[in-house]
C-alpha cells in the first residue's frame, strides 16, 4: 500500500512524539525516581558529629515533639537517645537530594524509602525519639553526605549511640547539675587524656528559668572511614568510640554547666 504525502507527515509525527515520550520516561525514571536513596558524595567530608540528647532534657524543652507527645520518649527512661550522626563542616546536607525535595522538607519521605533491613529498623525505634519521622530526615539531610549507605550509617549511628549512652547515662542520672568539667573528665578516664577535648555540650533555656543540658556533641573522623562493611550484622563488636573519638578534630567547649531533668 502506498502512503500519500499526508499519511506520510502524520506518521513522521507520531514517531517524534513516541521519541518525546520515550525520552520522557527514561529521563523520570533516571532523575526523578526518588523511591530509593539518593546516591552519596563520599571525599568531601573532613569530619563528623555524633549528637545525642538526653531524653528527659528533650521533653522539657520540646514538650510538642512527637515522641514526647505519645509518651515513647518517656518510657525509654533516662537515657541518651541518637539526635543524628552530621558530616561536617555543617555544609554537607542534602547530598544529591533535589531541589524540590529540599523545599517540601522532605515531608512525603518515610522509612519505607530508606530500604532499611527490618531488625535494623527494630533497632531505630529505642534510640530515636520517633523513628518514623526521624529517619528519614536525618538520612536525606545528613546522611546522603556521609559516603555510605543507609544500612550503614544508621547500624553506625546506633553502636555509637549505645556505647555513650552506656558511658555517659550514669553521670546524667547522678548529677542533678552537670558540669562540662565531668562530662570530659569521664571521657579522658575511659579513652585516655585528649579524647575529652572532643566532646562538647549544648544547653536551652527554659522559660527564661533554667538551663538545661540538652545534647552532647562528639567529634569524629569522617563516617566514610569509620570502617564498617556493608550489611555487617555485627559491627557493635567491630566499632570502637575510643578509637574513634581520638581521630576527630577537638571542638570547642559549648555549655559549660547546666541543669539535668
Amino acid at each position: 500500500m502506498q502512503l500519500r504525502r499526508g499519511d506520510v507527515a502524520v506518521v513522521s509525527v507520531s514517531a517524534g512524539l513516541a521519541a518525546i515520550v520515550v525520552a520522557a520516561v527514561a529521563f523520570s525514571l533516571l532523575i526523578l525516581d526518588h523511591s530509593h536513596p539518593p546516591a552519596n558524595e563520599a571525599g568531601t567530608s573532613t569530619s563528623s558529629l555524633l549528637v545525642v540528647t538526653w531524653g528527659p532534657s528533650l521533653c522539657k524543652v520540646d514538650p510538642s515533639n512527637s515522641g514526647c507527645r505519645t509518651g515513647h520518649v518517656g518510657k525509654l527512661g533516662e537515657r541518651l537517645i541518637l539526635h543524628g550522626l552530621w558530616p561536617q563542616p555543617p555544609s554537607q546536607q542534602f547530598c544529591g537530594v533535589p531541589k524540590t525535595d529540599k523545599a517540601r522538607d522532605l515531608r512525603n519521605a518515610d522509612m519505607s524509602s530508606l530500604d532499611l533491613p527490618e531488625d535494623l529498623q527494630s533497632k531505630l525505634q529505642p534510640v530515636l525519639s520517633d523513628a518514623a519521622l526521624m529517619a528519614p530526615h536525618e538520612w536525606y539531610t545528613h546522611g546522603t553526605c556521609s559516603g555510605v549507605t543507609p544500612a550503614v550509617y544508621f547500624r553506625d549511628a546506633i553502636t555509637l549511640t549505645n556505647q555513650v549512652s552506656k558511658i555517659l547515662d550514669p553521670v546524667f542520672a547522678e548529677h542533678p547539675h552537670l558540669s562540662l568539667n565531668t562530662v570530659r573528665h569521664r571521657f579522658d578516664a575511659e579513652f585516655g587524656e585528649g579524647a575529652g577535648k572532643r566532646v562538647s555540650l549544648t544547653c536551652r533555656d527554659v522559660d527564661g528559668e533554667q538551663v538545661v543540658i540538652y545534647e552532647v556533641h562528639l567529634s569524629l573522623p569522617p563516617i566514610a572511614d569509620f570502617g564498617s562493611a556493608e550489611n555487617t550484622e555485627n559491627t557493635e563488636n567491630t566499632l570502637s568510640l575510643g578509637d574513634l573519638l581520638v581521630k576527630g578534630p577537638t571542638i570547642s567547649p559549648g555549655c559549660r554547666r547546666g541543669r539535668v531533668p
